[in-house]
């Protein structure tokens, strides 16, 4: 009796174990897909997919003879219908959990909102939500997945790097995830800001191989702007300073380059090394009041004018300069998207919410208005700590 226990035993332990495989997947089974874009097709839905092409990108079996990539599109009344219907047409079943770049159509995300895909793409399981998001300018999101990239022979992949390294270098671009994107939607006092993407040059050429055999690509993708949205709809974008200002106010800014004219002819360049900005609001009488705090630290980078670097009367008012021009990139943003677009972008409501939760549950379905007449202190405090290896400028000493 005791050894039959024991063999019962054996197999209520052992049998859950044999069941690790039951929802195995087998590679050759599925198609990768990089890069979804997303675009209004009458009343339905447009699903482009950009999967991967195994034979092309494999080391071992040489490639090179086709695309690395191919796109795949079907239309249906909702998300995953589409991605489904997909199978129509691919020999292989779409695989989501390597997503890395999400594309909407301008369209789309004007007339119809994002709210229905992100939320569906935030409750599948199998898609990872650390993807980029980015709207196509101008343009459908299937054109843009179309294109064909130079250097990340996976255009997903170039544009996510892509994106990733502008956000670290070049203060106009910023990135979203899908699980952030969720969470502007989602949260009062903060409405979302996307950045956009464009096909600049020939698109009739952008999904050849001939596209990237030339040193000049006939047509490339760029990063152009941040969009701006109510809700879960686009209203409208920003120009690249309104988008340096946004991305200041909101210490997204990790290292930029950036100029200033001189008193004289030319201009001075600078690094920005570190930048820092903080945010915090009060409520003085009923009004709310927004401070923002901005330390940046910067380094010469070019002198294209006589001025005397080594004289440290010089750097001061260069410093001086630089914070006025930082100040006035912020205040132009703000008086911007105040006066055409009613709407937050800058989180001053989660400031609010913070400082007094009470006084912003009263003014919360009216904060738009409130925006309008807010009233923003700026301080900023710029440090430049290093000139180059030179110290004035060799200019005066060329020969005629």
């Amino acid at each position: 009796m005791n050894k039959c226990l024991q063999l019962i035993l054996s197999f209520a332990v052992l049998l859950p174990l044999l069941t690790g495989c039951w929802d195995r997947q087998e590679l050759n089974e599925l198609g990768i897909m990089l890069g979804l874009g997303v675009d209004k097709d009458g009343d339905m839905i447009k699903v482009s997919a950009q999967v991967v092409v195994p034979s092309e990108v494999s080391s071992k079996s040489g490639g090179g003879k086709g695309t690395p990539v191919t796109q795949y599109q079907a239309s249906a009344p909702t998300l995953f219908e589409a991605i489904q219907k997909l199978t129509e047409s691919s020999p292989r079943r779409i695989f989501m959990a390597h997503i890395r770049i999400l594309v909407y159509g301008e369209e789309y995300a004007r007339k119809v909102g994002i709210y229905d895909v992100t939320e569906a793409l935030m409750r599948e399981p199998t898609v990872r939500p650390d993807y980029y998001v980015m709207v196509a300018r101008n343009t459908t999101a299937s054109k843009v997945l179309d294109v064909m990239t130079p250097l990340e022979n996976l255009p997903a992949e170039k544009m996510f790097n892509s994106l990733d390294v502008s956000t670290k270098t070049w203060s106009p671009t910023t990135t979203v995830t899908g699980d952030q994107l969720m969470e502007y939607i989602l949260s009062p006092g903060i409405q979302p800001v996307i950045t956009g993407v464009e096909v600049v040059g020939n698109p009739e050429k952008s999904g050849n191989q001939e596209n990237i055999a030339t040193i000049k690509a006939p047509a490339r993708l760029n990063s152009t702007g941040l969009s701006v949205f109510r809700g879960d709809k686009l209203i409208g974008w920003l120009t690249e300073d309104e988008s340096k200002g946004y991305n200041y106010i909101r210490n997204n800014v990790v290292s930029t380059i950036s100029h200033l004219p001189c008193r004289k002819d030319g201009y001075v360049t600078f690094k920005a090394l570190r930048t820092t900005t903080k945010r915090s609001a009060k409520v003085v009488a009923g009004h709310p009041v927004i401070n923002i705090k901005m330390k940046n630290v910067s380094s010469i980078g070019a002198v294209e004018c006589r001025i005397k670097i080594g004289s440290m009367e010089v750097l001061k008012q260069l410093e001086r300069d630089s914070e006025e021009r930082l100040v006035n990139l912020m205040q132009t943003s703000v008086k911007s998207v105040q006066r055409k677009f009613h709407v937050d972008i800058f989180g001053f409501g989660q400031e609010v919410y913070h400082a007094d939760p009470k006084f912003f549950k009263k003014v919360e379905k009216d904060w738009d208005h409130y925006l309008e007449d807010l009233d923003v202190d700026y301080k900023v405090n710029v440090q430049i700590k290093r000139v180059g290896t030179l110290d004035d400028s060799f200019r005066d000493q060329i020969r005629e």
